[in-house]
C-alpha cells in the first residue's frame, strides 16, 4: 500500500500485515497513522528527516527477531536504532523498518566480578550511572546520550581510553541478532570471528542485543574542565601543545577544540561567544594533570580557565548542551600524527573560517592504552593515529547549512594531505569507497567481507559504514 509525502508514493503497512507485526512482539510498533509517530520518527541529528513504513519498539530480544524477520519477508529496507546518534542518519529509514532497541536498555552490575551486563538500547548515563555506584566504569561516549551499541560497534572513543582503552577493547561478550534471525554469543571462546569483527566494524553483522563489559576502578571526583585562549594564539599553542601530549600520562585526556565561549558564569563576559581555542581536560588523577599542564596554563595567557574537580558523571556531560537533540550537523574526520608545522597552519587557517554560530573543531588525543593494543586485536583501525580531528559544523538556520556543510567539507579535504588518509568511522557524515578502504587497510577489511559474508551474505545490515560481501565496501 502507499500514501503521498512530498509529493511522491510512501510505502506504507497493510492493515492484515501490521497486525501480524504487532501480535508477533511483546513491545509496540508505530505506524504514520499514529500520534506519536512524529516524536517516534526523529533522531538526535536535526538534519535527518525520514519517514518509515514502522517503528517497532522492541522491549525483548525475541521482538528483535521478530521484527527483523517481518522485515526480511516483506522486503522492507531495515534500520537498527540505540541512542540514534549517526551522523548519517542510520538509525532510521524512509519506507522501512527501524528495528528500535531504546526499550532494551537494562543495566546490571556485578561488583565482585567488575563486570556489567547492558542492553542494547542503553546510553552511557545509564550505564555510568549503574556503574559509578560501585566506584566502577568503563570508557564511554562524549555525550551522556550517546547509545552504547553504535559506540561500542565502531570502536569506542571517550574521555577515559587513554587509561582504560576503547569501549570495544573492554568488551567481553555480546550478544547478536544476525541476519537470518539467528542469536548467537560473541566473545572470544565463542564465534570468536563474529567478536573480532563487532569490536570496530560496525553494525555490519548483526543487532547486538545485550553487551557484557569488563569495568574499572575509578576514583572520584576527576579534575576537569578546560582552558580558552584567543585565536591569535593558536600556532604556538599547538607547538606547546604537541610538547605536552609527547609526556603527558595516561590518567591525563584533552581535546583541543576550536569553538564558541560558552555563556557561563566562569566566562568572562566580554569572551562570550567569542572563537577561540579551548584545551578539554580529563584526569583521574588530579595530581597528574596539575603537574602535566603547567605550561599550557601559563601559556597566553588564557582568556579564562575552568579546572575543577569534577564527578564522573558531570564530567560525561560537558559536551550535551552543545550538542542536545535535534542538532543539525555536518561531520567529516581525519586521524593525523602529530601538530606538525604543516598541520598546525593547515587548522589555524580553517578556523579562521569556521561559520559563525555553533560549528566547531574537536581534536581528540589518543595515545596511552589505545595504542598499546596490536592493531590486529579487533577490527578497530587508527591505534596508531596520535589525534582524530573532527570538523563539525552545526546550524540553527537551515539558511546556514550550506555553508557550515562547505566548512566541514574543505576542512577536512585541506588536512587530508597532512593526515594519515584515513579515520575513525563512527565520526563522519559520508565517505568514499576510498577512505572506507583505507580506513581499514585491504587485510583487515579482506577479513571483514568474509565474516559479513558469513553472517550477513545478503547485505540486510547495509545503513552503516557498509562492508559488502566478498570484500568490495559501499
Amino acid at each position: 500500500m502507499g500514501r503521498t509525502r512530498g509529493g511522491e508514493l510512501a510505502i506504507t503497512l497493510g492493515a492484515r500485515d501490521l497486525a501480524r507485526l504487532r501480535h508477533s512482539m511483546a513491545g509496540t510498533v508505530v505506524t504514520p497513522e499514529d500520534a506519536e509517530y512524529d516524536a517516534a520518527r526523529r533522531v538526535w541529528n536535526g538534519d535527518i528527516d525520514r519517514h518509515p513504513a514502522a517503528i517497532a519498539r522492541c522491549t525483548t530480544t525475541a521482538d528483535v527477531r521478530a521484527a527483523l524477520v517481518f522485515a526480511r519477508e516483506n522486503s522492507f529496507p531495515i534500520a537498527v536504532r540505540s541512542g540514534g546518534h549517526s551522523f548519517p542518519g542510520h538509525s532510521t529509514v524512509d519506507d522501512g523498518i527501524v528495528i528500535d532497541l531504546r526499550l532494551i536498555n537494562a543495566v546490571t552490575v556485578d561488583a565482585r566480578t567488575r563486570l556489567a551486563k547492558v542492553g542494547g538500547g542503553a546510553v552511557w548515563s545509564e550505564v555510568d550511572a549503574a556503574t559509578l555506584r560501585h566506584g566502577l566504569a568503563v570508557t564511554g561516549g562524549h555525550v551522556s546520550h550517546t547509545g552504547v551499541a553504535g559506540l561500542t560497534l565502531g570502536g569506542g572513543i571517550g574521555h577515559l581510553m587513554r587509561s582504560m582503552g576503547l569501549t570495544s577493547d573492554n568488551l567481553v561478550s555480546a550478544e547478536i541478532v544476525t541476519a537470518g534471525g539467528r542469536m548467537l554469543d560473541a566473545s572470544a571462546s565463542e564465534n570468536p570471528d563474529l567478536f573480532w569483527a563487532i569490536r570496530g566494524g560496525g553494525g555490519n553483522f548483526g543487532i547486538a542485543t545485550q553487551f557484557e563489559f569488563a569495568l574499572h576502578p575509578i576514583t572520584e571526583p576527576l579534575y576537569a574542565g578546560l582552558i580558552f585562549y584567543a585565536p591569535e594564539s593558536g600556532p604556538e599553542l599547538m607547538r606547546l601543545y604537541q610538547e605536552f601530549c609527547e609526556r603527558a600520562p595516561d590518567e591525563v585526556s584533552t581535546i583541543l577544540a576550536y569553538l564558541l565561549a560558552p555563556p557561563l558564569p566562569f566566562v568572562p563576559e566580554d569572551v562570550r561567544f567569542k572563537p577561540g581555542y579551548a584545551l578539554v581536560v580529563v584526569a583521574t588523577d588530579h595530581g597528574a594533570a596539575e603537574r602535566s599542564l603547567g605550561p599550557l596554563r601559563r601559556f597566553g595567557p588564557p582568556l579564562f580557565e575552568m579546572l575543577t574537580p569534577m564527578p564522573y558523571a558531570a564530567v560525561q556531560t560537558l559536551f550535551d548542551g552543545a550538542n542536545p537533540p535535534g542538532t543539525k550537523g555536518y561531520i567529516k574526520s581525519q586521524y593525523f600524527k602529530e601538530y606538525c608545522e604543516d598541520v598546525i597552519a593547515t587548522i589555524h587557517a580553517n578556523t579562521a573560517t569556521m561559520p559563525g554560530g555553533p560549528s566547531q573543531m574537536l581534536n581528540v588525543q589518543l595515545g596511552g592504552q589505545v595504542a598499546r593494543i596490536p592493531e590486529d586485536a579487533s577490527a578497530f583501525s587508527g591505534r596508531s593515529a596520535g589525534f582524530l580531528g573532527m570538523f563539525f559544523g552545526v546550524w540553527d538556520d537551515v539558511a546556514q547549512r550550506e555553508a557550515c556543510v562547505g566548512w566541514a567539507r574543505d576542512f577536512s579535504a585541506a588536512m587530508e594531505p597532512v593526515s594519515l588518509g584515513h579515520t575513525y568511522m563512527n565520526l563522519t557524515t559520508d565517505e568514499t569507497e576510498a577512505r572506507l578502504r583505507a580506513s581499514f587497510g585491504a587485510q583487515k577489511l579482506g577479513r571483514l567481507a568474509a565474516i559479513k559474508a558469513q553472517y550477513d551474505p545478503d547485505n540486510i545490515f547495509r545503513l552503516n559504514a557498509n562492508i559488502r560481501p566478498g570484500g568490495r565496501p559501499s
